[in-house]
């Protein structure tokens, strides 16, 4: 059955006359009716009554319009979905986050401008270590990832610049040096680091200690922090001192007290993560939500992961 004998069939039924119909439908009469003749045959019985000046569905007639109808608005609700998809209105979005990302004032305001200028595009968000999300989006397993550069990265990949945050030491309450502004970091060498499992973030780990190591120490590790955010925690705990991003900061454990680095201060750099090439209209709105799209694309410098 030809799809378009459905929308004959309905407008003759609607207008109760093959030639409104055939105005309508934008034809001529006479192959309006041969079509019509056609689809009866088709179907093995008559679907109209031809009366003097109009037309009325027989019983069978009138059970296939109702069909018809049904069949055709569904397939105007799929030709509506497809293009609003087709144009990033709608459809789904898998994003990535690493965890130390997710307090980052710039993170929250990127996903709350998206879901207010793209409701109906739903955000799937996955926590994960940067390399995993690495892996994942190289594998198509994800449509983007906000990560914290450095970090291991792909030759496939793009980075689309969110933020550029300080990092800050965090000092356990009594710390002798807890009343200071700015403290080199060297005035630590002698404290306990608390650092989160290098494979986490691989690249930030080794930022913070090559940071130390060129300020002429290296960091005494002490305990881990199972992640970049429950940190904090553990320098209240008593457990050490730690440096952590800005945003980690809007934290206030009692006792915390946050310092700039002095001399030196250590940078990290938050990115809209993509394959070179994002296909996807949603995430090419999401792309140019972010401040001057600027866009780093890491080619080379491929870090172990």
């Amino acid at each position: 059955m030809e799809f378009r004998y459905l929308r004959y069939l309905v407008a003759v039924a609607d207008k109760q006359s093959f030639t409104r119909a055939a105005e309508a439908l934008g034809m001529a009469q006479p192959p309006l009716s041969q079509q019509i003749r056609k689809f009866e045959q088709e179907v093995g019985t008559q679907l109209f009554h031809r009366l003097t000046r109009s037309v009325e569905l027989t019983e069978a007639g009138l059970s296939l319009y109702q069909d018809a109808k049904g069949i055709l608005a569904q397939t105007e609700q799929a030709m509506q979905k497809a293009r609003r998809i087709a144009r990033g209105q709608l459809g789904s979005l898998r994003l990535g986050f690493a965890g130390s990302t997710v307090l980052h004032p710039s993170v929250l305001q990127l996903i709350h401008d998206f879901r207010q200028a793209w409701p109906d595009v739903s955000l799937h968000p996955i926590e994960n270590s940067m390399p995993n999300l690495v892996r994942d989006l190289v594998n198509e397993e994800l449509d983007a990832a906000i990560l914290r550069l450095p970090c291991s990265s792909s030759s496939a990949l793009a980075h689309h610049l969110i933020e550029e945050e300080e990092m800050l030491i965090a000092l356990p309450p009594h710390h002798p040096l807890a009343g200071s502004g700015a403290i080199p970091i060297e005035a630590l060498a002698q404290d306990p680091f608390i650092l989160f499992p290098r494979e986490l973030g691989p690249g930030l780990h080794d930022a913070i200690t090559q940071r130390c190591q060129r300020a002429g120490f290296s960091p005494r590790l002490g305990s881990q922090s199972p992640q970049v955010i429950s940190t904090v925690g553990m320098v209240q705990a008593g457990f050490g001192v730690a440096i952590i991003p800005r945003s980690v900061s809007e934290l206030h454990p009692h006792g915390v007290s946050y310092h700039p680095i002095a001399a030196e201060p250590l940078t990290t750099r938050i990115s809209l993560a993509t394959r070179l090439h994002p296909r996807q209209k949603s995430l090419q709105h999401l792309i140019g939500l972010l401040p001057g799209q600027l866009r780093i694309t890491i080619m080379q410098n491929r870090m172990a992961m």
